[in-house]
């Protein structure tokens, strides 16, 4: 493959020559070379030098106006053998060999083809905007400048021009010059900052996306966590009292059939409410227990329920003033309630079970003791269950706190702001570590 079908290659898939995004371009992004206007360029400066040749054979000497065309011609060859490739390359910083080399080239064929006719000087009008592109204004410029200022001493000296007009024409295109140096050098930086721009652009789009991946990670993992938490405290705990109340039917069925068919019928009251409660979770919808009833009726009936399979005593009551509560707070007290109770029914060994709901101005509180077994706080178990309680508390903005001793019982209790505020004389953290010790007493 050519240089210059590589360098057309490198271009079209937006990378340089190893296959690496270009610096400066966004990978997928469709951007182009600053430079690389197109075929339109192409055309503009084909079309330009065939009217330069057209020139140098109906101006100047008719002697010798085969040389100079021929010499225009010649930097058409240039352009399409070498600076074409240049003017392709990737990239903000030119290569300074590779710049002399074409302006040296470009000055071979400019240079004889001006002094043999001046009016080809005009071919500057595309050979200029060539060098700027392909060699930055450190070459371009000089290059410009011998091309406009040395052809007329050059004549002056050979005596086919008068040194009055050498002068004026050497101070009209010594301006030009310097404007182009001024120009030139003003046109880079747009040039430099807009690869500059280009780059952070390209910083912003990957940092955008790597923010957009680790949002959807974590929100996937939160609405893991989140229905994790939900089964725990849900299924598994209905599934466990299910569980349990099936090995009590067994010893019952032939003892105490009375006692087999009202465990019977917890069973599939239970039965009931975890399938309402996992069609709801299907559903995206509030916990199903909140559209049969208000919080104080549902801790009452589970706290009931719990007595009933347990045969102890077990009862819920209210202090204070119920306020309203918002449906989040709601749930994290039912779900703190609901894990508490199966606490005491798979290890406490209760006789006596109490359940408080109390509110105050400032925060609601629930209160879940039982005179059971109790345990040594500090100890460390696999269970999740404290855990999920303390998470809970502490995404509304409360706190949990587990006071227990062996022999002594537990109390389990959660304290939520009602209304926004702090909780009072508290600090708003999850459950603390002699907390973690949860379902290690069988």
């Amino acid at each position: 493959m050519s240089d210059v079908a590589e360098a057309v290659a490198d271009r079209d898939r937006g990378a340089d020559g190893d296959g690496r995004p270009a610096v400066g371009k966004d990978p997928g992004a469709g951007e182009r070379h600053a430079w690389d206007l197109g075929g339109w360029w192409d055309l503009y400066f084909t079309g330009t030098m065939l009217g330069m040749v057209l020139l140098a054979l109906v101006s100047g000497d008719p002697d010798g106006r085969w040389l100079p065309a021929s010499l225009t011609a010649g930097v058409i060859a240039v352009y399409y053998a070498y600076g074409r490739r240049l003017l392709l390359l990737d990239g903000s910083d030119w290569d300074l060999p590779r710049s002399l080399v074409l302006s040296a080239l470009l000055l071979l064929c400019i240079l004889p083809a001006v002094l043999l006719n001046p009016n080809l000087t005009f071919m500057l009008i595309a050979v200029a905007p060539l060098c700027f592109m392909t060699c930055g204004s450190a070459v371009a410029v000089p290059t410009v400048a011998v091309v406009l200022l040395l052809p007329g001493p050059v004549r002056g000296l050979a005596g086919t021009e008068e040194w009055n007009t050498v002068l004026v024409t050497a101070l009209v295109h010594g301006a030009i010059v310097g404007y182009a140096l001024w120009f030139g050098r003003w046109f880079e930086l747009i040039v430099e900052q807009s690869y500059e721009r280009s780059e952070l652009i390209a910083e912003l789009r990957e940092s955008r996306s790597e923010a957009v991946r680790l949002s959807e990670e974590s929100g996937a993992m939160a609405e893991r966590e989140r229905l994790a938490r939900e089964m725990h405290d849900t299924l598994a705990q209905g599934l466990t009292s299910i569980v349990a109340l099936t090995q009590a039917v067994e010893s019952e069925l032939d003892s105490d059939p009375a006692t087999a068919r009202r465990h019977l019928a917890l069973m599939r009251e239970t039965a009931a409410e975890n399938l309402a409660e996992a069609r709801a979770m299907v559903a995206a919808r509030q916990p199903a227990p909140f559209a049969a009833g208000d919080l104080e009726a549902i801790l009452a009936r589970i706290t009931a329920r719990l007595g009933d399979e347990l045969a102890a005593t077990a009862h819920s009551r209210v202090e204070g003033s119920p306020a309203h509560l918002t449906n989040d707070l709601q749930i994290c007290l039912l779900r703190t309630a609901q894990e508490a109770l199966s606490n005491v029914r798979r290890h406490s060994g209760a006789r006596r079970v109490e359940v408080v709901l109390g509110y105050t101005e400032a925060c609601v509180e629930l209160t879940v003791s039982d005179d059971g077994r109790g345990f040594v706080p500090g100890e460390v178990s696999a269970g999740r269950g404290l855990a999920n309680m303390g998470h809970r508390a502490a995404s509304v903005g409360g706190t949990l706190d587990v006071e227990a001793a062996p022999g002594s019982g537990t109390t389990v209790r959660m304290s939520l702001p009602s209304a926004g505020a702090s909780v009072p004389g508290r600090t708003l953290t999850g459950p603390t570590s002699h907390e973690t010790h949860e379902e290690r007493i069988p």
